[in-house]
């Protein structure tokens, strides 16, 4: 108990005497000095570009000197990194705190850098890898925490989440907004920070004698103007590229869109069009292919991914706010439908927070299709605000992008290949109760599918002969979709069930074999069709119900074909569906239906090649229900 008596006195004592030495240190701008000799010519590599009289500076200060002993360089071009970052900011610190920046040696050499920059609080915590190249927000970051806030005194009046792709809300949002307001950063042209691209030695030097020197300070106002279609388009549409994604073996599986969010090949997509891929390419619009390296994180339910493509100098998006998104403003998606050429198509926001399992999407009403997915959507001022994903088959241009905002989640650190993720996450798949049925024409059978998870946007089923079965999904119960099979005529064929993705890729498949017996209603097992109206199926033939009457009305050139319900030896749940499936394996389409005058629903469908029409519902007659069957020559 004594010796922890002395230790605490000893600590004691300590404070009493180091505090009043560090409060006699004042702080003071005017501690920044030229200490060094700039001649003409240092540097190499620095003459007159923009950026020489900061370089100069920034030597005079002693805060940044060259990259070589042995030649006379300031590689003005190379990305400074986080050991980098901060010991600038422990030397801006020290200055303004001391007069001087006085650092013994280390090891590793950045480590008296980072320990001081612990004790003053200029960062929170050690940084996990101090030879990583530095984002410009991981350098804002640190460089805010150097100076106090009196000597970031406000020059500019940047109104809360006015920079176009930084929000205050943001992990760095309040570092970069101090910066901007002490006219320390100004942005690009737009205003855009820019914050997942890497920062260069040459801004650098620029930014840090801001910080030393006030009247290198920048003014800067942030007013955003709206472009025009044909702006943005110039100036978005070469940022978003191809993408093409293979299984291990070398086989494609789809293709979809994505976009630059840097020069330096971070990129952006939907997660479902890289999961299970082993292996991906690029291809910009004016070309070229590049692979992709790595992905650096992504978010399954977010459905989004972020990518690491090979190669410089890209054409890249800047991140507006999605959260700033209002119902019916103006749009304009860019992607790859269908894997064809690029396309732009405008439209409006329809509901700017739409909720679908878990995630509010921007509604939209812009045209897309099938591989669309992963592509930009962007707002009137040029700037990224959603990720293109997919729509609702149901609905004419209802479409859903992710916004943009959820990009934030994701991190940035250290990159895994596609095929390391695909291994992680167990392949999905689809079972069958039965793999193999037999059903007498005219009745039906259930066959329940159950997929292994949840991690798919669609299913469907694809029959081999329509004209032998007809197919309609029951109520889906969790990963469990009942399929009834109705036999329309003897013979046999397949029902192929797939799981596919918001692009219609294919992301697995089960086969069902089917067998349809003569026995049951009906007799034959050929189609027939009504004379003079082929290949238009006769109805009564295909059901084995008796034709109670026909008759041609010349005024519209057709013929109506009526069969009593109650002679009909099918039920309607089967023969409805048959019999549409039977109009659409004879080359008829299916056009939609109306409700007549009398309530009944009417079914139509045409035929281009044999230039007919038929109309198909119910109808009544002095008090008899028909089934009609109206065959019309275009």
């Amino acid at each position: 108990m004594k010796k922890r008596a002395v230790s605490l006195l000893c600590a004691v004592l300590l404070a009493v005497f180091v505090l009043p030495i560090t409060s006699l240190a004042a702080g003071s701008l005017s501690n920044f000095t030229k200490v060094n000799t700039y001649q003409s010519g240092k540097f190499s590599d620095v003459s007159d570009q923009w950026f020489a009289a900061n370089v100069q500076a920034a030597y005079e200060y002693d805060l940044m000197s060259g990259t070589s002993t042995t030649a006379p360089t300031f590689s003005p071009d190379n990305n400074l990194t986080i050991a980098e970052a901060v010991k600038l900011a422990a030397c801006l610190h020290s200055i303004y705190s001391t007069g001087a920046a006085s650092f013994a040696a280390g090891t590793p050499w950045y480590q008296p850098y980072a320990d001081y920059a612990l004790q003053n609080n200029i960062i929170s915590a050690p940084y996990a890898n101090y030879t990583a190249v530095a984002t410009r927000s991981d350098f804002a970051v640190i460089l805010a925490s150097a100076l106090p806030d009196e000597a970031l005194t406000v020059k500019n009046d940047i109104a809360d989440n006015a920079i176009p792709d930084v929000l205050v809300s943001y992990s760095y949002g309040p570092a970069v907004y101090k910066l901007y307001r002490a006219g320390i950063l100004t942005g690009d042209t737009s205003g855009n920070f820019n914050p997942s691209n890497k920062i260069q030695r040459s801004e650098v030097a620029t930014i840090v004698t801001r910080m030393a020197s006030p009247d290198l300070r920048k003014s800067v106002s942030l007013s955003s103007k709206e472009l025009t279609a044909t702006e943005i388009s110039a100036k978005c549409a070469p940022a978003v590229f191809y993408i093409n994604v293979y299984d291990a073996a070398g086989k494609k599986l789809g293709n979809a869109s994505g976009f630059f969010i840097s020069s330096s090949g971070l990129a952006v997509t939907n997660y479902h069009v890289i999961k299970g891929a082993a292996s991906a390419k690029v291809t910009t619009k004016d070309g070229k292919t590049y692979d992709v390296s790595g992905v650096y994180d992504y978010n399954k339910t977010n459905d989004l991914a972020l990518l690491q493509v090979n190669g410089t100098g890209f054409p890249y998006l800047s991140l507006g706010n999605s959260d700033t998104a209002l119902t019916g403003a103006t749009i304009y998606a860019i992607g790859y439908p269908l894997g064809i050429d690029q396309t732009f198509t405008k439209g409006s926001i329809t509901n700017a927070s739409h909720p679908d399992n878990g995630v509010n999407y921007i509604m939209i009403d812009a045209s897309m299709s099938p591989g669309s997915s992963g592509g930009a959507l962007v707002n009137a001022y040029g700037q990224v605000i959603g990720i293109t994903s997919g729509g609702y088959t149901s609905g004419q241009n209802l479409n859903v992008a992710v916004p943009v905002n959820l990009l934030q989640a994701l991190k940035q650190t250290n990159t895994v290949s596609l095929a390391a993720i695909a291994a992680s996450n167990p392949a999905l798949s689809i079972t069958a109760s039965s793999s193999s049925v037999t059903v007498a024409k005219g009745a039906q059978t259930t066959v329940t599918l159950t997929a292994s998870s949840d991690d798919f946007d669609s299913i469907a089923y694809l029959t081999g002969n329509k004209s032998v079965v007809s197919c309609t999904w029951g109520n889906q119960s969790g990963n469990s979709f009942p399929l009834t099979l109705t036999g329309l005529s003897a013979g046999s064929t397949t029902v192929q069930v797939l799981l596919l993705d918001p692009d219609d890729n294919t992301l697995a498949s089960t086969t069902i074999n089917v067998t349809v017996t003569g026995s049951g209603s009906g007799t034959s097992s050929t189609t027939s069709y009504y004379s003079g109206y082929s290949p238009t199926p006769d109805f009564g033939a295909y059901a084995g119900a008796p034709l109670f009457t026909s008759y041609y009305d010349a005024s519209i050139g057709g013929t109506g074909y009526y069969y009593a319900l109650s002679s009909i030896p099918m039920d309607p749940s089967v023969y409805v569906p048959g019999y549409s499936a039977l109009l659409q394996n004879n080359g008829f389409d299916y056009l939609g239906s109306f409700v007549d005058d009398s309530g009944n629903t009417v079914l139509t469908y045409q035929n281009d090649s044999a230039n007919l029409e038929v109309m198909t519902g119910l109808s009544s007659y002095n008090g008899v229900n028909f089934f009609l069957v109206l065959v019309v020559s275009a």
